[in-house]
C-alpha cells in the first residue's frame, strides 16, 4: 500500500493487487511492513513516451553530439576529437544543416578520417552525411555524389546497419536506456524501432521487465504480428505488448522531403511520399483486417491530407505520428474520424528557425497542439528519441513554454497548460481499476521548473 499520497488535493492511501488499483481511502496515518510512505507528495499516473526509437536512442547515448555544429568545419572538429574504438565507424548524431551557408561535401568528412567510415546523422534521422570510406564500404558511392548526403530510405538502411551489433551488447544498451527512462518517471514506451518481435521475446526471456513496451512493426515485419495472431494491445511477452503498424509516409522539414501542398519557401521543392497512396491504403486495410492499429508518419501538410484520406477510405481510426503541419480543415477531419495526434513538443522548439524559413507564412498551422485540443483530437506525447532526448519533463516543458532559450515562446497560442501536457503523457489515472503504474512528483529543481 502507498500511504500518505496527495491525489487531487486529498491525502489518501492507495492499495493495489496484480498491478491494478483496488482502493483509494482517506489516509489513516498507519503503516505496515512493505508499505510505501509518499510523505504527502503528489502521486500521479506514470508517464509514457509514445514515440521512441529505442535501439537508436540507446546507441546515441554513446555517439558524438553534433547539435552545436553550425557549419561543416564545426562537424569535422567535433568528430576529429571524439574518442574512437579501433577501426569502428566514427558516428555522430544531431546534424542540422538546412540553414547552413555552406553545402556539405563528402571531401569535408574525409578530413576526419581516410581510413575509417564517418557517418553524421541528421537530428531528424532522415539524412546522413558520410565520408568516402563509408560510401565505398557500404556500397553507396554512386548515391553519395560530391555531397556525401543520403536521404530517406538510403539513410534508413545505413542507420539499420549501424545498429547491427551483437544482441547481448544491444540489449545491454537498451537496459541502460530503459533504467534512465524509469528514473524520470517513464513507465512505458511505444517503440518504433526497425526490429523484430523476436528481439523482445529474447529480452523478456533474459529478464527485461524495467518498463512496459508497445513494440511496433514496419511493413517489412508486420507479418510477424499477423502470423502470431497479435492485435494491438495483445501481450507479446512479459511487459511487452503489440504496438502498431508503423509507416513512414513522407520525409522531414530539415531534409526538405516533407510532402507539401505548396513548395518550401524559396524553392520549387514539395517533398514527396515514401509510400505510394495505393500501397498506403492497402497496408492500412490489411492492418485493419488483422486488428493492428496503423500509426502513420506524416510531417508535411499534404502528407497529413493523404494519411487522413487513407484512414477515411478504409474506415478505421489510428494515429498520425508527428502531425507537424496540418491544415485547419484537416484538423477538423481528424477529430471527426477519431484520429489521434501523436506529437513531439520538442520538435516545435527545435525546428522553429527552420520552419520560419522553409514554411514562411504558414507556421500558424505548424506544430499544432492547442488546436488539436480545441478541436477534440486526442493527443499523446513522445520524444521521437533520438531526435529529442527521452525525457518526459523536457517534453512537457516544451509543450507549456514553446521555447528552449531566452526568446519569446514560438506561437504561444499553441501552448498547453501543465495539466493538459501531463495528461498527454499518461495512459491512466489514479482511480480504482486503473493500472498501479504510479509516480510521485518530487520537489527537485527540474520538476519545480515544470510546475512553476
Amino acid at each position: 500500500m502507498i500511504r500518505n499520497a496527495m491525489v487531487d488535493g486529498e491525502l489518501v492511501d492507495i492499495d493495489s493487487a496484480n498491478g491494478i488499483i483496488t482502493a483509494l481511502v482517506p489516509a489513516t496515518g498507519g503503516s505496515h511492513v512493505g508499505d510505501v510512505d509518499a510523505g504527502g507528495l503528489r502521486v500521479t499516473a506514470g508517464l509514457w513516451d509514445e514515440h521512441v526509437h529505442i535501439r537508436s536512442w540507446a546507441q546515441t547515448l554513446d555517439r558524438a553530439d553534433l547539435l552545436p555544429a553550425d557549419d561543416p568545419a564545426a562537424v569535422v572538429e567535433i568528430l576529429r576529437n571524439y574518442p574512437t574504438r579501433g577501426d569502428e565507424p566514427i558516428i555522430g548524431h544531431g546534424l542540422r544543416y538546412a540553414l547552413w551557408a555552406e553545402e556539405p561535401r563528402i571531401a569535408d568528412l574525409d578530413a576526419v578520417s581516410v581510413t575509417q567510415p564517418v557517418l553524421a546523422f541528421s537530428m531528424d534521422v532522415h539524412s546522413v552525411w558520410i565520408n568516402t570510406v563509408a560510401a565505398e564500404k557500404y556500397g553507396v558511392a554512386h548515391l553519395a555524389g560530391t555531397s556525401g548526403i543520403l536521404r530517406e530510405h538510403d539513410c534508413f538502411r545505413l542507420l539499420t546497419m549501424m545498429s547491427d551489433i551483437p544482441d547481448e551488447e544491444m540489449d545491454g544498451l537498451i537496459e541502460v536506456a530503459a533504467r534512465d527512462a524509469r528514473a524520470k518517471g517513464i513507465v512505458g514506451i511505444t517503440s518504433f524501432e526497425m526490429e523484430s518481435l523476436t528481439d523482445w521475446d529474447r529480452r523478456v526471456a533474459n529478464g527485461f521487465d524495467i518498463i512496459k513496451v508497445n513494440a511496433s512493426l514496419y511493413p517489412e515485419r508486420i507479418h510477424e504480428a499477423f502470423d502470431r495472431g497479435l492485435r494491438t494491445g495483445d501481450t507479446v511477452a512479459g511487459v511487452v505488448s503489440m504496438g502498431f503498424l508503423k509507416l513512414i509516409t513522407d520525409g522531414s522539414i530539415n531534409t526538405k522531403t516533407a510532402y507539401m501542398h505548396e513548395p518550401f519557401c524559396g524553392t520549387d521543392l514539395r517533398g514527396g511520399l515514401n509510400t505510394a497512396e495505393e500501397e498506403l491504403e492497402r497496408l492500412v486495410r490489411d492492418a485493419k483486417a488483422h486488428g493492428v492499429t496503423p500509426a502513420l508518419h506524416a510531417i508535411g501538410d499534404r502528407a497529413n491530407t493523404v494519411v487522413i484520406d487513407a484512414f477515411e477510405k478504409v474506415g478505421v481510426s489510428g494515429r498520425i505520428e508527428h502531425a507537424q503541419m496540418v491544415r485547419p480543415d484537416d484538423v477538423s477531419r481528424m477529430a471527426r474520424l477519431g484520429l489521434t495526434a501523436s506529437i513531439q513538443p520538442a520538435h516545435a522548439v527545435d525546428d522553429r528557425d527552420v520552419a520560419d524559413v522553409l514554411w514562411c507564412g504558414r507556421t500558424d498551422y505548424a506544430y499544432p497542439m492547442k488546436s488539436f485540443f480545441n478541436a477534440g483530437v486526442p493527443v499523446v506525447f513522445g520524444s521521437d528519441a533520438p531526435v529529442a532526448r527521452l525525457d518526459p519533463w523536457h517534453t512537457i516543458r516544451m509543450a507549456t513554454q514553446r521555447t528552449a532559450d531566452s526568446r519569446p515562446a514560438w506561437h504561444p497560442e499553441e501552448a498547453l497548460t501543465f495539466k493538459e501536457a501531463l495528461s498527454c503523457s499518461q495512459r491512466s489515472t489514479v482511480a480504482v481499476g486503473q493500472p498501479a503504474d504510479l509516480i510521485s512528483l518530487t520537489a527537485d529543481s527540474e520538476l519545480a521548473a515544470v510546475l512553476d
